[in-house]
């Protein structure tokens, strides 16, 4: 039984919450602030969720996950907080303290039902058929440097001037962040490294290095995958406007360079297969489905799955992890956030000029948002002319 704890300063809130989970299949505990679950923690043998407000006096959340964090770093961490609070969110996920995050008020059901999928997720890129298949790669294990040592000054809270310091020492990265800062979505109008930064966010500049340095760890197929890259990046491009059409408003800060990684399994095959992956995948116009069960059948695991596998080990959000795992299974009844993953869906393949409407992927996404290709029209002419 899977073990959640859940810290509120607000007496009646745990109390719902309580009745909400009462008699459901985890085992819960109830605190009201860090003392009391410190208490918790201590007396359980293993502790599978920790769930808690951000804005509480004395102890916030934020310092209640970091506190976590370093006490138990298997715990999935999950932040809860009012829609006026949301930039404690941003910085929560940042840092690598929570994986996902609710708005209060919420509706029970969802909450649940988002409870069971994280557990699920967790599981499935967990699974001993999975673990044993990257124990295989070496050369990919160690946490990129560059990516590694961003987190860490973001989560000591080095200044900007700090941070951009280090972007700078990589005139590569740095040229392409700027491009991306100049883009259309940031329009940054700005040849200053440190000006890009604060347009991107630092959780965008986290994806963006982290992509970048993937795709150099082999200098050899380092050419090969620079289209890879080209093709994320218009992709993010695409999701960026799709999403603010759908939704009628700006994509949050926690996903706007999602669609930046949402292909990065498929530069992780190419470092550690080379030219094999090269000359039997990539070489090719392969269908969806048929990328799919090629790279099953050839390596043992899909470039979808071994991204999502991977930027969970790296602590990326749920929701960054779900575009990359779903992207090419929008109908997934697992997935948490199915519009949003189907709308990244939809974004790859209008980058990649497919024949949509004979794809069973993109009929799907369509489904769960309830759209149809007039709705695209506008989005697929600025992009493929």
């Amino acid at each position: 039984m899977k073990k959640i704890l859940f810290i509120d300063d607000e007496s009646n809130i745990l109390r719902a919450i309580n009745r909400a989970f009462r008699n459901l299949e985890f085992e819960c505990y109830y605190a009201n602030g860090i003392k009391e679950a410190i208490e918790i923690f201590l007396g359980i043998d293993q502790l599978d969720m920790l769930i808690t407000d951000i804005k509480m006096p004395y102890f916030d959340g934020i310092r209640v996950l970091k506190l976590f964090k370093e006490a138990s770093p298997d715990t999935i961490r999950v932040a809860i907080t009012g829609y006026a609070s949301a930039s404690s969110i941003t910085e929560a996920v940042s840092k690598n303290l929570a994986k996902q995050y609710f708005y209060k008020p919420w509706n029970n059901d969802e909450l649940i039902d988002g409870i069971r999928k994280m557990f699920v997720l967790e599981e499935k890129l967990k699974s001993s058929h999975i673990f044993k298949i990257v124990q295989q790669f070496d050369s990919i294990k160690t946490i990129p440097r560059l990516f590694n040592e961003l987190n860490l000054y973001i989560q000591r809270d080095k200044s900007i001037e700090d941070i951009t310091s280090i972007i700078e020492r990589d005139p590569a990265i740095t040229s392409n962040i700027l491009r991306i800062a100049n883009s259309a979505f940031y329009a940054a109008k700005t040849g200053n490294i440190q000006q890009a930064i604060m347009y991107i966010g630092l959780n965008n500049l986290k994806q963006i290095v982290l992509s970048y340095e993937i795709s150099q760890m082999n200098s050899e197929t380092y050419e090969k995958s620079e289209f890879i890259w080209t093709h994320s990046n218009r992709t993010n491009l695409i999701f960026q406007d799709l999403y603010t059409k759908y939704f009628g408003t700006k994509v949050p800060p926690i996903i706007s360079a999602a669609g930046i990684v949402h292909d990065i399994g498929k530069i992780i095959l190419l470092q550690i297969f080379g030219n094999v992956y090269y000359d039997e995948i990539l070489k090719f116009d392969l269908r969806e489905d048929q990328l799919i069960n090629k790279e099953s059948e050839l390596f043992g695991i899909d470039h979808s799955t071994i991204g999502g596998y991977f930027l969970n080990w790296w602590a990326f959000p749920y929701d960054i992890i779900e575009m990359t795992l779903y992207h090419h299974t929008p109908k997934d009844p697992d997935i948490l956030g199915k519009k949003q993953v189907s709308l990244m869906c939809i974004s790859s393949m209008i980058e990649s000029k497919m024949t949509m409407s004979l794809n069973p992927n993109f009929v799907e996404a369509m489904e769960v948002l309830n759209i149809n290709e007039d709705f695209l029209k506008e989005i697929i002419k600025k992009y493929n002319e």
